[in-house]
């Protein structure tokens, strides 16, 4: 087993957000709720994710080249490349359900098949004590926690064995904007490159 996990920076890295609409109303407070759930790493049921996301009337084509992950209409969109590693490691409670990608008009495919990813699952395994570059800020409603530096390095943040144990992605309830994957799966998906927009930064266990 390595001794290593990987965190993702991609829920607070920007190039990642494109202009795109749901086929959920965004307003709507079990969409918002739903959001929030799934930063949690909270189990959800397909229901909870739209079948259709489109461009918004004013999106240029550029934004049509999109990473293997990326948010688009506040939802964790990935790759078919990216679902095929995926599916081959332990998502615990976790998944990712199909979603058509499309452009402005409603109409146009953007490049190929698509799915919603539910992170699904918590492991409290971060070390502050043992960790640089982390700045402490309101995760939640009331509720504070650690955030990483925008230039964190590998090796800065530390993890406890918990990390080691269970399903190889997840969210730790006392970091934000960022979750976090197995050496496995980090290693699956840059062989495969299916990596682009998840940001890794290494990660110590002790």
């Amino acid at each position: 087993m390595s001794d290593m996990v990987w965190i993702s920076m991609a829920p607070g890295h920007v190039s990642n957000m494109r202009p795109f609409k749901s086929s959920f109303g965004f307003c709507e407070m079990a969409t918002v709720e739903n959001l929030d759930r799934n930063r949690d790493g909270e189990p959800l049921p397909a229901g909870s994710f739209p079948a259709e996301i489109c461009g918004i009337s004013s999106a240029r084509e550029s934004n049509y080249h999109l990473p293997d992950l990326c948010r688009l209409a506040g939802y964790w969109v990935i790759r078919a490349t990216t679902s095929d590693v995926l599916q081959q490691f332990d998502l615990g409670d976790g998944g990712f359900y199909p979603v058509n990608v499309l452009k402005k008009d409603q109409q146009t495919p953007v490049g190929g098949e698509w799915a919603c990813l539910n992170f699904g699952n918590k492991k409290a395994a971060f070390l502050v004590e043992q960790s640089e570059n982390a700045r402490e800020d309101y995760i939640r409603n009331g509720e504070k926690g650690w955030f990483p530096g925008w230039s964190l390095k590998d090796d800065q943040f530390s993890v406890s064995p918990v990390a080691l144990e269970g399903p190889d992605i997840w969210v730790d309830p006392d970091v934000g904007d960022a979750f976090f994957v197995s050496d496995r799966l980090r290693r699956a998906l840059k062989k495969a490159k299916a990596d682009k927009g998840f940001f890794f930064k290494r990660c110590r266990v002790i």
